[in-house]
């Protein structure tokens, strides 16, 4: 679409100052001192006084939702206006953003003007000038972004957390006047104290949801607890005692499931190890957290929950005995051949497995792998070839110079910048987490955690039938990549590495094969203390019975009674 002729009469200035950070103002480009450049411009070439819509937000594409006053400014504009910000960059740092919006200003029929660099999109040259402009904007914004997220991988690996505001339980201690280090997290004492209950309902069993009425109705007064927030809290490392060295959220969301990382310690621990560890397995083997009820009619289905159909990927469901006694085991279906008959969307392929003969397949399979996991860990681990991470990134950000380049030259349209832009960011992260994965599974997986990861697998084998039937499905979980059901009645599956099993076992992320021992009973109340206060607090004797009786032997003879 051909961008409309700006009138050569300008009715209004709209002018719009922004600055990011309080240390801009302290360099100089203070909402103040732009808005008396706007002022000064309106007034030498004698255009109307303007209308200022100051902003304090980043202009980064990551903030552009936090932008009101921009977005106001664009919705307000019309033909016969002049839009004025005292440089390109104060409109945006986002090539996207800068190009996208300064058209739509001009098929408005209105006139965009940076005053630093005396750019008037009346101008002929206005489109080349405007897209060397933005390649300029976004690459000073990656190298912010690259400086600010070096510092941070910087106070990651000396153990600081620097993820924006401390879980619930910590909080920031002040740092000493001088230093610009900060300090460890601080346990909150009362906060902890919440997310010790928290993690101990979970192990009693509740579900998520549970938790949280649970958590609302004894701590209502301290916080709003929601499932979401629950889950995410329960899914956070952070709370045994140690931060990971590289983002495990490098796009900044919120959900529970994170990145592989290196974790090492930081603080003081408001939960164990193993009580993390236990719950972890919980949420990752039952729904929603919650232990398989005792009068559930598949509690003791091995394959509940951990198999999926080979054929449309979806969950295979454990269906008990029928109660008429017409079914008298156990079956297992794909669930899209059970639920979705009415929408029309029914898996064919899916065949009923009995659940008696499937889970005694899987047994087989499990103990024959086990059998030869024995066998790989005797071998010292194989030293892996590190991948070029590093070339990597660089390829990455070459893409992304091409695609600056391709906007510049007009090549792309403003939806292609994104939609590559989106792709090369999720390269990245992927990259991130390879690195971390690598890092992990490369420090964990030595001659030592194969020996006890060694130890652990015998073990296994040597109590796999008296083992329970939870703890054999968390074996089948942590040692399986996948656990799929196949049209010709069969189980496939799919089994880690023995160095993923050995640096897992390393990490101590395997399930236990005992539940932890109950605490001991109290001993019984003496007699003494189960008296009266009164006779309770009596002086303890001072001799004993015997001594007080004397010796059998020199113990007085009864009295004979006397005849009469």
């Amino acid at each position: 679409m051909k961008d409309a002729t700006p009138n050569t009469a300008i009715r209004r200035t709209l002018g719009y100052p922004r600055v990011s950070t309080r240390e801009q103002e302290i360099a100089g480009v203070s909402l103040d001192a732009q808005a008396e450049r706007i002022a000064n411009y309106c007034r030498l070439h004698a255009l109307p006084e303007p209308i200022l819509f100051p902003e304090v937000e980043s202009g980064g594409e990551e903030n552009e939702a936090n932008r009101k006053k921009v977005a106001a400014l664009l919705a307000d504009v019309r033909r016969g206006d002049m839009v004025i910000v005292t440089d390109i960059d104060r409109f945006g740092r986002d090539v996207v953003f800068i190009v996208k919006n300064v058209r739509q200003i001009m098929r408005k029929g209105a006139v965009f003007v940076a005053i630093d660099k005396g750019f008037d999109s009346r101008s002929p040259m206005a489109e080349d000038t405007l897209a060397n402009w933005a390649v300029g904007a976004e690459q000073e914004r990656r190298r912010i972004k690259e400086r600010t997220e070096g510092g941070r991988k910087h106070l990651r690996v000396q153990g600081y957390f620097v993820e924006g505001q401390p879980p619930f339980g910590y909080e920031r201690q002040p740092k000493p006047k001088g230093t610009k280090t900060p300090l460890p997290l601080r346990v909150v004492p009362e906060h902890a104290a919440v997310v010790r209950r928290m993690f101990a309902l979970s192990l009693e069993g509740c579900s998520v949801l549970e938790i949280a009425r649970r958590l609302r109705q004894e701590y209502g007064n301290i916080k709003a607890f929601g499932r979401a927030w629950v889950l995410i809290a329960l899914r956070n490392r952070v709370y045994t005692g140690r931060i990971a060295k590289t983002a495990v959220r490098p796009q900044a969301t919120r959900g529970a499931v994170q990145l592989p990382a290196e974790w090492i310690p930081a603080h003081e621990a408001i939960v164990d190890d193993e009580t993390f560890n236990n719950v972890q397995l919980a949420l990752r083997d039952r729904r929603r957290g919650r232990k398989p009820q005792a009068e559930s009619a598949t509690a003791n289905h091995l394959l509940r929950s951990i198999c999926r159909c080979a054929e449309c990927g979806g969950s295979v469901a454990a269906i008990p005995p029928s109660r008429s006694g017409r079914h008298k085991v156990g079956y297992y279906v794909c669930r899209g051949h059970v639920e979705q008959k009415e929408k029309g969307a029914r898996c064919k392929s899916s065949a009923y497995l009995r659940q008696p003969d499937a889970d005694a397949a899987v047994g087989e399979q499990f103990l024959a792998f086990a059998r030869s996991l024995l066998t790989s860990l005797t071998r010292p681990p194989r030293q892996v070839e590190k991948p070029d991470f590093a070339a990597q990134r660089r390829e990455v950000k070459i893409a992304r110079q091409r695609v600056v380049e391709f906007v510049a030259k007009g090549l792309f349209t403003v939806e292609d910048v994104k939609v590559e832009l989106n792709r090369l960011d999720d390269a990245l992260a992927a990259i991130e987490a390879k690195e971390a994965e690598f890092k992990e599974t490369a420090g964990n997986d030595t001659i030592e955690t194969r020996k006890h990861a060694h130890a652990y697998v015998q073990q296994i084998v040597d109590e796999w039938t008296i083992l329970q039937v939870d703890v054999q499905r968390a074996l089948i979980r942590a040692f399986a990549l996948k656990v799929e059901a196949t049209k010709d009645k069969q189980i496939r599956i799919t089994w880690r590495d023995p160095s993923q099993i050995s640096a897992a076992h390393g990490a101590q992320e395997l399930p236990a094969l005992r539940p932890a021992p109950a605490a001991a009973a109290p001993p019984a109340p003496s007699l003494i203390t189960s008296m009266s206060p009164i006779v309770a607090a009596l002086p303890a004797p001072t001799m004993s019975a015997r001594d007080y009786l004397g010796s059998p032997e020199r113990a007085v003879a009864p009295v004979q009674r006397r005849k009469s």
